[in-house]
């Protein structure tokens, strides 16, 4: 081959010159092209990256110590596979103990055959955490408490083992009167709030932080428990209970108690079952957002919480029939003119500040 044959010809040399240019410029292009395939569309974050939920009642315990569940499906409502998509970063699990296994109220061996259940199940089933504050990317908190505490009127200072243990918050009754307090739940009112034992168990949970629970407490037992909150300066909170003012039921709380509530630092965790959030019909997801709305307006969105009650034999409205349905909750608190700043705190920061004591 000669010099002159292997030599382009002027003309030829522009046309491939034309080429290259033309190539550098689709390569460009296709770089461009997949660099915005990549990114996220607008409101795409949002869906891939939901608001951090904490919910302060969920009775996984119970479902699975006395119903056969377990902690990866659930009864469908709090299954695991589904937390990290929903934006579930944090829980708290009551050892509650139904009267059908406990008919004269929970013991001691109760409380430990459910601890010990919880504690197995937290092992093998991710992303739970053991109980504590520790926060670990990708995984969920967990937290205990009491959901009606009658045995220790006897031993109040058995306590102290249990807060070491992971115990959080401490709910003194359920449905009918114990030794210690009266219930929301008595047929008729008892003429007493707080018990003598009563009142010594919550003075010993506040000398170690502890706020107690007042979500199924008389409206006589919640007086008590505010007038000893406000002696002690730890809080009073309620996990999973409702506005009075919008479904008169005496498992909510009226707008006093609610105010009562937000001066002692506290918060309420809006219910998700359908009789504590609308009388006469089955709820929708509009009834839990005017909840929150009416929550926040007469207590303040600093003290505004979720406390689903998954778990607890609800009847959950069809848009939140499970854990799925906290984004779209989001949306429509949003919607109703909260900021997104202002659903973050009712998700999960106003619940960290009483459980860790985060800012």
């Amino acid at each position: 081959m000669t010099l002159e044959s292997s030599t382009p010809r002027r003309g030829a040399s522009s046309r491939i010159r034309t080429g290259l240019r033309r190539t550098a410029w689709l390569a460009l292009g296709i770089s461009l092209a997949t660099l915005l395939v990549r990114l996220p569309a607008r409101g795409a974050e949002a869906k891939e990256r939901p608001i951090a939920v904490v919910d302060l009642h969920v009775d996984l315990p119970y479902r699975f110590n006395y119903r056969d569940g377990s902690f990866a499906e659930s009864s469908g409502q709090f299954p695991a596979r589904k937390l990290a998509r929903s934006g579930v970063v944090g829980v708290v699990l009551p050892l509650f103990v139904p009267k059908s296994h406990a008919p004269e109220g929970p013991r001691f061996s109760d409380f430990e055959m459910s601890y010990r259940g919880v504690l197995g199940q937290l092992g093998k089933t991710p992303p739970y955490l053991a109980p504590g504050c520790l926060e670990v990317a990708g995984r969920v908190r967990t937290f205990l408490a009491f959901e009606g505490a009658g045995a220790f009127a006897q031993d109040p200072k058995r306590l102290d083992e249990w807060v070491g243990r992971g115990v959080r918050s401490l709910g003194l009754v359920h449905s009918k009167a114990n030794e210690l307090a009266s219930s929301s739940g008595d047929p008729k009112p008892k003429p007493f709030g707080l018990t003598q034992a009563g009142k010594a168990l919550v003075k010993r949970a506040h000398r170690l932080r502890v706020p107690i629970d007042v979500s199924h407490a008389s409206d006589r037992a919640v007086e008590d428990v505010i007038a000893l909150s406000r002696a002690s300066g730890v809080p009073t909170i309620a996990t999973h209970s409702n506005a009075r003012a919008l479904a008169d039921h005496p498992r909510n709380l009226t707008d006093e108690q609610l105010r009562a509530i937000a001066s002692t630092g506290g918060i309420v965790g809006v219910n998700f079952h359908s009789r504590f959030l609308v009388s006469g019909r089955p709820a929708t997801l509009a009834d839990v957002v005017k909840h929150v709305m009416h929550l926040v307006r007469v207590a303040g969105v600093e003290h505004v919480a979720i406390g689903s009650d998954f778990e607890g034999d609800i009847n959950p409205p069809p848009e939140l029939a499970d854990v799925g349905g906290f984004p779209r909750l989001a949306s429509e608190l949003e919607r109703a003119g909260l900021s997104r700043e202002d659903v973050r705190r009712i998700f999960s920061r106003n619940a960290l500040r009483i459980l860790c004591g985060e800012k």
